[in-house]
């Protein structure tokens, strides 16, 4: 039996794949670039509380980045 999917998640999943097929490569500071674009962009439109949700998604990311950084330079 399947479990139902965040109908979200579903679309991340599938975004990812189409970039996988474009040959679009994984880079989380291209992530951080788009979602603080967006941020830019809706401050003052919705809650701190929002703001501050996306600022930990920007911080995943940013972690993410660090990361792959460290491991790229250890190489």
């Amino acid at each position: 039996m399947k479990t139902p999917t965040d109908p979200y998640i579903e679309t991340f999943r599938l975004q990812a794949e189409r970039m996988d097929e474009l040959g679009i490569p994984c880079d989380p500071d291209a992530a951080i670039i788009l979602l603080a674009q967006f941020m830019a962009e809706i401050e003052g439109s919705i809650s701190e509380e929002r703001m501050f949700s996306l600022a930990e998604i920007g911080a995943h990311l940013s972690r993410k980045g660090l990361r792959h950084r460290i491991e790229g330079s250890a190489r």
